[in-house]
């Protein structure tokens, strides 16, 4: 998950947290983790769970995957068509070598 190495979400998050995860998307992949353990624990689900806690945990991980993956990716592809040049000015400036 995102270069964790557990397979335990709890601690994957914990790792992603010791990375340098942003905290709101912290608290988003906590929130989806518990919620949804929450509700199938005993191995059921528990059908009168309210749909608008079901849409929020959606709209929570799409806000993760656009955050941790959807925008890294469309700014690297945009930042790489610059030109070679213009890149490594801006690594100069930055002081990367």
């Amino acid at each position: 998950m995102l270069g964790a190495k557990s397979d335990n979400l709890n601690e994957a998050v914990g790792e992603l947290v010791g990375m340098g995860l942003p905290p709101r998307i912290q608290q988003a992949m906590d929130a989806v983790r518990v919620i949804g353990n929450e509700a199938v624990h005993p191995g059921t689900i528990d059908l009168n769970d309210d749909s608008d806690l079901a849409l929020a945990l959606f709209d929570l991980v799409n806000l993760t995957v656009d955050t941790m993956i959807t925008q890294p990716k469309m700014v690297a592809e945009l930042y790489g068509r610059l030109p070679q040049s213009k890149r490594d000015a801006i690594d100069k400036r930055d002081g990367v070598t």
